[in-house]
């Protein structure tokens, strides 16, 4: 494991200063401080004259590819082996859907979705010899979200299913359910911009509650901020690509309640609730689709870079160490 210290009060001030920037303008903030109605959703949810809406309102479908350095999954690392030296790299595939029951006329509103999520890790077999796969993860999810009345708070509800196809197939023991956990989750975000007029710090929290084999739960406090350049205001807001470049910093607390414990990456002899680790992120992200004129019947094209580090609060095991990772990305929604 790579250990990189990097003092987090300086990290913190990075992120954490970067969304609160003074600035003048109406309101004392500009513009591009805080996306407005037209820049909060992609173009794809937002016909214009030149671009009819989508056959079928009531469904959002998406597809995602990442390719990233690390897999790195609530503070560990899961894809690094003794002597790796060069990473070897992760590649991530989501497809998603998304349909709003309102539209269909369904009385309680809101919206249920889900996904298919897959890791593959080139050097898999170091890390499941004989396994013969380099699918390293596939998860399967589900999900009821719905605005909980005008307070500005949405509710998530969802269920996620954990499958590591590698350990059913290697020597790494006989018991089959080792290899399928599944847990559920629930997920509350607040349109701030009910208190400071724009959205501002999209602050988010997660539970997390392992209902299978590990019967643990993880808690996420998260907060991040989209600065559109296409809002600044200057001769740069108006250059080809920078104009449809968002940047987005962020900062994720997280505590962990037994799991670390529980999957043997915490203490051999304690069981407790503790913080975790806090993340930092930083992501670029191109609506390709606006920069070439893509017309939006056709949905709404993305890429994006990334670079996030891990810094490990929990200190109980080796495994769980600082963590210094980033990627690229390209999806599709329409």
């Amino acid at each position: 494991m790579k250990r990189f210290l990097v003092p987090s009060c300086l990290i913190a001030v990075i992120v954490i200063g970067a969304m609160v920037i003074p600035a003048s303008g109406a309101e004392g903030k500009p513009d591009w401080f805080a996306f407005t109605d037209d820049t909060a959703k992609p173009a794809s949810h937002a016909p214009t004259e030149s671009s009819p809406p989508k056959p079928i309102p009531w469904l959002t479908v998406g597809f995602e590819y990442v390719v990233v350095s690390d897999y790195i999954w609530r503070g560990l690392n899961l894809s690094e082996y003794a002597g790796e030296g060069r990473e070897k790299l992760n590649h991530q595939t989501t497809v998603s859907f998304e349909i709003d029951i309102a539209e269909l006329g369904c009385p309680i509103g809101g919206s249920f979705g889900g996904s298919i999520w897959f890791e593959w890790y080139a050097a898999q077999e170091k890390l499941t010899p004989h396994s013969g796969r380099n699918l390293q993860e596939v998860d399967f999810s589900l999900h009821y979200s719905h605005d909980i009345g005008d307070t500005g708070l949405t509710g998530e509800f969802g269920w996620i299913a954990y499958t590591f196809p590698p350990m059913r197939d290697s020597g790494a023991g006989q018991n089959r359910d080792g290899s399928y956990t599944h847990e559920v989750y629930l997920l509350l975000s607040y349109d701030d911009s009910k208190i400071f007029g724009k959205p501002m710090l999209n602050p988010t929290v997660a539970y997390y509650l392992d209902v299978d084999d590990v019967r643990a739960s993880f808690i996420a406090l998260g907060i991040s901020h989209d600065f559109k350049i296409g809002n600044i205001g200057c001769p740069i807001s108006h250059c080809p690509i920078l104009k449809d470049l968002t940047v987005t910093p962020s900062a994720t607390l997280a505590i962990d309640h037994r799991y670390y414990d529980k999957t043997g990456f915490g203490s051999a002899n304690s069981i407790g609730t503790r913080l975790g680790y806090i993340e930092y992120g930083l992501e670029m992200s191109l609506d390709l689709s606006s920069a070439l004129n893509i017309s939006t019947t056709y949905g709404s094209l993305t890429l994006g870079t990334f670079i996030n580090f891990v810094q490990s609060i929990h200190d109980e095991n080796t495994a769980v160490q600082d963590e210094f990772y980033g990627g690229m990305k390209i999806g599709w929604e329409w």
